[in-house]
């Protein structure tokens, strides 16, 4: 548990966070600030994704995590779809897929797995 909430926490809070200031910023002409560390994600982000944000937060309940690991994937990649349009980037879909399939694999692995595969 040490291990991935660390890694959580500082690899993927920030790209999350970076793509949550992203589409903050193309919703107002890139003429507000989102704060030190997401401080008024709150007041720019509108309810259904600001709860969305906040079950990106977990205990150490393990089910939580899992909770809070696809809950951040579904916020992630609906802000990301925008933000791609916004500056004509195509969205990598089958990359999505891919690693959505993936953690689901490794989140029902039997407890005793010595291997992924």
């Amino acid at each position: 548990m040490p291990y991935a909430k660390n890694m959580f926490e500082s690899i993927i809070r920030a790209s999350l966070d970076k793509i949550v200031s992203w589409w903050i910023g193309i919703k107002h002409d890139f003429n507000i600030s989102t704060g030190k560390m997401g401080k008024y994600y709150k007041k720019y982000l509108p309810i259904s994704y600001w709860e969305m944000y906040k079950g990106t937060y977990s205990d150490s309940n393990d089910d939580h995590f899992w909770d809070s690991i696809f809950m951040t994937c579904d916020l992630f990649r609906i802000l990301s779809k925008e933000v791609a349009e916004y500056f004509s980037f195509s969205y990598p879909d089958e990359d999505d897929i891919n690693m959505t399939n993936y953690l689901i694999h490794v989140k029902n692995l039997p407890i005793e797995a010595k291997e992924i595969f």
